[in-house]
């Protein structure tokens, strides 16, 4: 690969991932404020996949972009779709219990997963500024979650359960890049997250009151944002590029938990974001670097 392409797609991933994780924050703000309204889970992701559904097949069709959602990998979908189920299951009901900066720090330590599982299922090379990168997030993750003091609650296993099973949707979707597009990626798992959940909502449904309803439309959009684009992060450049930006959710998480529901973090959690953010700094840095030098050198190379 031309030096200076790779770099430039290497950037590119790393604003899609930050894109995706602002549509996730919206996400999880809007499921936390469903579910302490006491809806269930699977109603939250059944009228949510329903808004979803139409709002991505209108889209789709006004944009011509049918063709991008051609595909002969349905088995491989199918294993994505009952991944990204359990994972906002497991999640939304942690939620229920915990805050939202706390349960968000939790899900995305799989970060540091996801990174790990590249090298031996896709043999990425991934270098010592990448991996201080993704350990340098992971201690601020540490640092936020603070085992053992009392914000670890039994509940809180659900949402390292749920970031498990993001983790491997990561990687499914850089194990599908050559085949498959964004779009139909995104677009397979929620219509299929949206058939599952429709199963079990009738069982748990309660009545939706208008100001709650706009919220779950307002979570369709978040989320399809999200999907399309962490899904294109992970097409785009390496697991070991993206994968630590996972770690900004917990940033927007933070604002909006404050906003909404006055929640305040402490020292710890502000001290782990701190972290967080100075670790994608850094990466952020580097990549540009390497993207200014490919251009001077295929300027140079040019020239002569």
């Amino acid at each position: 690969m031309n030096p200076e392409l790779g770099s430039s797609q290497n950037l590119k991933g790393i604003g899609l991932m930050v894109i995706g994780m602002v549509g996730f924050a919206g996400t999880d703000a809007s499921g936390k404020w469903l579910m302490t309204n006491d809806y269930s889970a699977f109603q939250v992701i059944a009228v949510r996949g329903w808004m979803i559904v139409v709002l991505m097949t209108t889209w789709i069709i006004l944009t011509k972009r049918t063709s991008e959602i051609r595909t002969s990998r349905l088995g491989a979908h199918g294993l994505r779709v009952l991944l990204a189920f359990f994972g906002p299951i497991l999640m939304f009901t942690a939620l229920a219990e915990l805050p939202l900066a706390d349960v968000t720090v939790i899900v995305f330590g799989s970060t540091f997963l996801t990174t790990a599982l590249s090298v031996p299922l896709f043999r990425e090379k991934v270098g010592a500024h990448r991996w201080s990168a993704v350990i340098l997030g992971f201690i601020g993750v540490l640092i936020a979650l603070r085992p053992g003091t009392g914000v670890f609650q039994p509940v809180a296993i659900l949402a390292l359960l749920a970031g498990v099973a993001f983790s491997t949707i990561n990687l499914t979707a850089r194990w599908l890049k050559n085949s498959e597009t964004t779009l139909s990626l995104t677009f397979y798992t929620l219509v299929g997250m949206a058939a599952l959940a429709s199963f079990a909502a009738p069982f748990v449904w309660q009545p939706i009151s208008w100001l709650d309803l706009i919220i779950f439309g307002v979570m369709a959009v978040f989320t399809i944002i999200g999907y399309l684009g962490m899904t294109g992060a992970f097409v785009t450049a390496p697991v070991g590029v993206v994968a630590p930006f996972e770690y900004t959710v917990m940033l927007f998480a933070i604002v909006s938990g404050y906003l909404i529901w006055g929640d305040v973090p402490d020292s710890y959690v502000w001290t782990g974001a701190a972290i967080i953010l100075m670790s994608g700094i850094y990466l952020i840095q580097r990549e540009a670097r390497a993207h200014r030098l490919a251009v001077n050198n295929n300027n140079r190379f040019n020239t002569d």
